[in-house]
């Protein structure tokens, strides 16, 4: 008895789980792998629960399953299929006494009746007798009703609302919308000219209730007019007593099991009839009170034996079979249907991941071409993302793009030779000069060291290289001409480079210790000091930007005044 593959399922879920996880997943690592875990953890409990009723359905079905099985053993062997198979149900169980008696199941020419009990085993019985069928369920289920053992309206309600998630419940468990026969008995006291026959309808299609009345009470006329002229009293109080069955069975029965307007699907009936059975009536009865006010037909006080309700065959046999549904083909279609959901799970991710891509790669192409080329910080750092972006781009191209961008929703390919030109085409910027030379009698007097008061122009250029250049060492020296003691001049030389180094420290916030100064006096002339031209060329100030010289320790730069390094 192969059941439904539900753990197969399970496992074949949480592995598409596990695969999007691993190659499709938009998220970080660490996400995912809390994901695998609560998705392995579902799964084991998934499949244990699945275990545990699996096992309880097949535990609570055996004893029947076997019954059947004893029951065929001296038919043929195709019986199981070639005959319809109906679930018999009751409202407390009346009904199934007077047409069961103790027994569980009947086998007729017509069908095999099975019995269930309470509304809460019919989907596991439904279910059972699938598997026992080889993945054909039950053709039908048949609700009998004794109209004369209902206590109330409420209590009858509620039980057919009961009945009608039951069975709602079993048409979910076989994967399909059980078709439904509703047989209502009514008991008659005085004797009957011969057994009553079936009044009613039976098809594929669900039945209209608001035309039932008419049809019944049409074929129980035809009967009256059928019966022998001794006969025709009890004939014609007996088609009035079942047409008055019939308006209570429409007015109390059925609308509880089709009502629309409460939570489920409503049943699909297929089939009604009504019929009478000699035993004793219930004048207090609600359908009997219903027939007394309705139909002015009153019942005795006592009847005749109570004798064994006949099964609805004749409605069964108007319902249409039920196809083989083969539970492996099922759980194929259903697996089939869980790879397209993790494939278009996949496809999104992937189309997701692929315009993150777009955008992000795009987003640093704009903001690169925004930059000014004076700029040169800020498209340094563009240009470091845009060499990212290319080197994860080319890695895609060489060795293959990942699952996750795959697809067919990939798009870095033609992002490559534009992200490739902008970094071919970015020009560094010049390097800044390193020594600027100044002359002497733009910033001082004649053997003076004190600034000129306009000298603050010539310094400007000065002032601007030292604040771009903020992590270099700042050398300022001073030089002269030879005219004059060459031990002056040197002093000389020496006292104009500090008071360019104060003027510069003082206007850039740099502190001094960022500074050193040197006097070269004469001692490094550019020109021949024998002309004039040669001898204003000489006489200059000389910044230059120069490495850190501390040395790993942290030491600084040589005490002022002492030389600095070169």
């Amino acid at each position: 008895m192969a059941g439904y593959p539900y753990r197969t399922l399970i496992t074949w879920i949480a592995s598409l789980t596990l695969i999007w996880l691993a190659f499709c997943s938009p998220w970080s690592a660490g996400w995912n792998a809390v994901l695998a875990m609560l998705t392995g953890f579902l799964a084991l409990l998934s499949f244990v629960i699945a275990t545990r009723r699996v096992r309880a359905r097949r535990a609570a079905t055996a004893h029947l399953l076997i019954a059947i099985d004893t029951a065929l053993l001296s038919l043929p062997g195709n019986l199981k299929r070639n005959t319809p198979l109906v679930l018999a149900v009751s409202d407390a169980n009346r009904a199934l006494d007077h047409v069961f008696g103790v027994d569980r199941i009947r086998i007729t020419d017509t069908a095999i009746w099975v019995r269930a009990g309470a509304p809460a085993d019919l989907m596991h019985l439904a279910d059972a007798l699938q598997r026992w069928r080889g993945g054909q369920g039950p053709d039908a289920v048949a609700h009998l009703i004794a109209a004369d053992k209902a206590d109330s309206d409420a209590v009858l309600g509620a039980s057919l609302k009961r009945w009608r998630s039951a069975i709602g419940e079993a048409s979910r468990a076989v994967g399909y919308p059980l078709p439904v026969c509703v047989a209502v008995y009514a008991e008659e006291a005085r004797p009957a000219p011969d057994e009553c026959p079936w009044f009613g309808v039976s098809g594929s299609e669900p039945l209209r209730i608001d035309t039932l009345p008419a049809l019944v009470a049409s074929r129980a006329d035809q009967y009256t007019r059928m019966t022998i002229a001794e006969h025709r009293e009890p004939a014609a109080y007996r088609s009035a007593r079942l047409d008055a069955l019939t308006r209570w069975a429409c007015r109390a029965v059925l609308p509880a099991l089709v009502d629309t307007q409460r939570a489920g699907h409503p049943l699909r009936i297929t089939s009604f009839g009504v019929t009478g059975v000699q035993g004793r009536p219930a004048p207090a009865s609600p359908y009997g009170q219903f027939v007394a006010d309705a139909a002015g037909l009153t019942f005795p006080s006592t009847g005749g034996p109570r004798i064994r309700y006949p099964l609805p065959e004749a409605l069964i046999r108007g319902i249409p079979r039920q196809p083989v549904r083969s539970l492996a083909s099922l759980a194929l279609a259903h697996a089939f249907v869980w790879l397209a959901l993790g494939f278009c799970a996949a496809a999104a991710a992937s189309a997701w991941q692929n315009r993150a891509l777009v955008q992000r790669v795009t987003g640093h192409m704009a903001q690169y071409n925004a930059l000014e080329p004076a700029q040169h910080a800020a498209r340094a750092d563009a240009l470091t993302a845009l060499k990212r972006d290319r080197d994860e781009l080319e890695r895609y191209a060489s060795t293959g793009v990942p699952p996750r961008l795959g697809l067919g929703f990939y798009r870095g390919a033609t992002l490559l030779p534009p992200v490739r030109d902008l970094i071919a085409g970015y020009q560094p910027p010049a390097p800044p000069p390193s020594t600027i030379e100044l002359d002497s009698l733009s910033l001082f007097r004649s053997g003076s060291a004190a600034l000129e008061p306009g000298s603050n122009r010539v310094l400007v250029n000065a002032l601007e290289m030292i604040k771009a250049n903020a992590d270099r060492r700042v050398l300022v020296a001073g030089h002269t001409d030879a005219v004059g003691n060459p031990g002056s001049n040197l002093k000389l030389s020496e006292a104009r480079a500090a008071s360019v180094r104060d003027w510069l420290a003082d206007a850039s916030g740099i502190p001094s210790s960022h500074f050193a100064i040197q006097g070269y006096g004469d001692t490094r002339p550019k020109a021949s000091n024998d002309t004039a031209a040669g001898r204003a060329a000489n006489r200059r100030v000389e910044i230059t930007l120069v490495p850190d010289c501390r040395d790993d320790r942290g030491s600084p730069l040589p005490p002022q005044g002492h030389p600095a390094c070169s």
